[in-house]
């Protein structure tokens, strides 16, 4: 989920004509066709912002008509304060900045339909977001009346980590769980000391093993579950990276002892991102295959950078067993994202018994990549990508 983190790049000349624009990154505009009567977009937008720092924040939108537009704010980050500019700035580029504080539902003043956005004087970069803004665009008709109503767009601010949304264990588990085991859901255990590069992380271990007659894995797999704050709408996530760190205590990692997942299309899955409501509230489960990792996991400690894309090496449930599972589309992978219901971690990687810690968790991306053409809602369930 105006793209502080694009440029303007060569488009067609029918978007030069606009009287109103914004910033985007190279490819945005592919694929993304309307009719000639449509509502304005409030694109997704992920800004970067020092701790104790500032940004202007153009709250520009979309439309294909080349109407001007006005931009109102819906609803405010949990931190940080975000201001009408200041006439000076508005209108000559001279500071200060930062005018009246806003309140909900304000129209922005400021020229190219700018906001400020200030971070506290005291602060300090989160393993997450600083918070989200919401913001819609108005075109208007005769007489400045609004003539159309664009959906919500989201404005998400990170520090420069970039990180979207972590666990990185400081202070206990934060409600990760373990599935797949004999016992049901369960709590992860927490540790809270220092092993090799682990400090302050989770485990789990095998409590029950089903052995399959012919590949001799174990079918009874556990995973890490993820809490709630990893759920819910991360598209703003697109073409990020998933990150975390596995390593295990015990367990025997020789070739010939590690599961297969001969059973599942793709082979053992490192990792599934699930979305409830997709597809029409038919669900969709995405999974990444161990063997498309750079390393796969030997036991030691390993460090997982997974690109969160549809060219990332991830495929799709097919539901079928008889139908091989294929790379998902853009528009269903960005769906997903924008629609979390589950992500799971895969602890049970050997045929036998193991215990298994999981560290450093975290959702990362720098700047805003989903396109145009998956944004005619705001969660892409509507795309011509």
């Amino acid at each position: 989920m105006g793209w502080h983190a694009g440029r303007w790049w060569g488009l067609a000349s029918r978007f030069l004509a606009l009287s109103v624009c914004f910033p985007i990154s190279s490819g945005q505009f592919a694929g993304y066709s309307q009719t000639p009567q449509h509502k304005p977009l409030a694109l997704h937008q992920l800004i970067v912002v020092e701790p104790g720092g500032a940004a202007v924040i153009a709250l520009r939108g979309y439309d294909l008509d080349g109407d001007a537009l006005k931009a109102e704010v819906t609803f405010f980050p949990d931190t940080g304060s975000v201001h009408q500019l200041s006439k000076v700035f508005s209108d000559y580029g001279y500071e200060p900045k930062q005018g009246p504080l806003m309140a909900r539902g304000t129209e922005v003043t400021g020229s190219g339909n700018r906001v400020y956005y200030k971070r506290p004087v005291a602060d300090a970069a989160p393993a997450g977001v600083y918070g989200v803004m919401g913001y819609r665009v108005m075109d208007s008709a005769a007489g400045n009346t609004a003539k159309a109503t664009s959906h919500e767009g989201l404005v998400t601010f990170v520090p420069p980590s970039g990180i979207l949304v972590g666990s990185h264990f400081t202070r206990g588990s934060e409600d990760w769980t373990i599935t797949g085991s004999k016992i049901g859901e369960h709590p992860v255990t927490y540790e809270s000391s220092s092993r090799g590069v682990l400090n302050h992380y989770v485990y789990g271990s095998d409590d029950t093993i089903n052995t399959h007659h012919a590949t001799g894995s174990d079918q009874s797999l556990w995973y890490f579950k993820a809490p709630s704050k990893f759920l819910g709408h991360h598209g703003i996530s697109y073409r990020g990276k998933l990150q975390f760190t596995l390593s295990s205590f015990q367990g025997d990692y020789s070739s010939d002892r590690l599961n297969t997942g001969a059973l599942v299309a793709g082979g053992l899955h490192l990792v599934y991102l699930e979305c409830g409501k997709c597809n029409l509230n038919k669900g969709v489960r995405l999974a990444f295959p161990l063997s498309a990792t750079k390393s796969g996991f030997s036991g030691t400690a390993t460090m997982f950078d997974i690109e969160l894309s549809e060219t990332g090496g991830w495929l799709e449930d097919s539901k079928n067993s008889l139908v091989k599972w294929s790379p998902p589309s853009q528009c269903t992978f960005i769906e997903v994202l924008s629609g979390l219901s589950g992500v799971s971690i895969l602890g049970d990687i050997t045929k036998w018994y193991e215990s298994v810690a999981l560290d450093t968790v975290q959702v990362v991306n720098h700047g805003a990549k989903i396109p145009v053409c998956a944004q005619g809602t705001p969660d892409a369930s509507a795309c011509t990508c």
